[in-house]
């Protein structure tokens, strides 16, 4: 008989507490480790950066989710460093922006920065320097910025920015004033158009909405992976474990989760991939009030109390429901088993 694990994800702190770059990376160029793994990818924050080189390629943005429209600028930013046998950097800001200049609106980043990091490398960019994202800062002009911080810093021959780039206060600052400012300090601007999927331009936002739609098939067709939570496992309340199934619970850093409903998901352990049923909701079988993620993870028998776990949800399978008595719920389990096991054996490659 296989033995199966259920995975809750606690939602009680769902504030997200980046600390990665001053205690992993102690805001210095080094070279990273993170989470057993070596990074290759150097990372500084602007005003700690003492560049080893005196040129580069680099682009500029926000990049929370890192999706397929990042993407074509990194790797146009590689390919061109390459060509030009010069380093490739990544700027970004942290905090994000719009967490300073706007935080009444509460947005929920999709990504954490410990996973902007792991997939950045993974792109194989040289540098990720960050600027650290003041309301002072805001307020620099889109000249001074450019002059300044960009050409002062990173001395660039070629940037690559999106259609949309704007910087300087209140994104004063447009693509067609960066190009008059790249005349005038000597180096090469590409603007790169909108990435599309249809008729709608890829972007965070649209992301972000399709995940608290639990719209997954969609998120992965605009972010190019699957969408996926992460945190450490911690003891829980064992309902778990009373229900006939061991129980988990991890604290998540991400921010951003989907729809409550049970979806067909990969857990991600020790780098291995593992198929599972993800509940997504607040249990209102047993009237419960706090809103977690619970991952039912197929022929399992590890111990994952203080380890790090990921989960990867790759299609929704219907709505959270409220049943009359636990035997029903069970019953229901295993039919939801079943159909994510046929979508989950059509999964032959690994997601990032």
């Amino acid at each position: 008989m296989d033995f199966r694990i259920f995975v809750h994800i606690d939602f009680i702190n769902q504030r997200i507490k980046i600390k990665v770059l001053y205690k992993l990376y102690k805001l210095n160029l080094l070279k990273a480790q993170w989470k057993g793994v070596n990074i290759d990818l150097k990372i500084s924050e602007i005003s700690k950066f003492n560049p080893e080189f005196t040129s580069s390629v680099i682009t500029i943005g926000s990049f929370d989710g890192i999706h397929l429209g990042h993407r074509k600028l990194m790797e146009l930013t590689k390919d061109y460093a390459s060509k030009l046998n010069l380093p490739s950097v990544v700027l970004t800001f942290h905090p994000h922006p719009l967490k300073i200049l706007h935080p009444e609106e509460r947005i929920h980043l999709i990504t954490t920065f410990e996973k902007k990091v792991e997939l950045i490398e993974a792109i194989g960019i040289d540098y990720l320097i960050y600027i650290t994202f003041t309301p002072e800062f805001a307020k620099m002009t889109p000249e001074d910025f450019i002059e300044n911080v960009i050409v002062k810093k990173l001395n660039p021959v070629k940037v690559i920015v999106g259609h949309d780039f704007g910087f300087g206060v209140g994104k004063s600052g447009n693509t067609l004033l960066l190009e008059k400012l790249a005349n005038e300090l000597n180096f090469d601007l590409t603007v790169v158009g909108p990435v599309k999927m249809g008729k709608k331009i890829v972007s965070s936002t649209i992301i972000r909405r399709f995940v608290l739609l639990g719209q997954v098939c969609a998120v992965k067709r605009f972010l190019g992976r699957h969408y996926s939570v992460h945190g450490k496992v911690v003891k829980g309340s064992g309902r778990g474990k009373s229900l006939g199934f061991p129980t988990a619970n991890i604290i998540p850093e991400e921010e951003l989760f989907p729809k409550d409903g049970v979806y067909a998901t990969l857990v991600k352990v020790d780098n291995e991939f593992h198929d599972s049923v993800t509940n997504v909701g607040s249990n209102p079988t047993f009237n419960e009030e706090i809103r977690r993620i619970e991952t039912y993870i197929f022929n399992f028998d590890k111990d994952l109390y203080d380890r790090e776990i990921e989960v990867f949800f790759v299609a929704r399978l219907r709505p959270e429901i409220k049943f009359d008595n636990s035997a029903s719920l069970e019953n229901r389990i295993k039919k939801d088993i079943a159909l994510a096991a046929v979508i989950l054996s059509k999964e032959h490659a690994a997601p990032i």
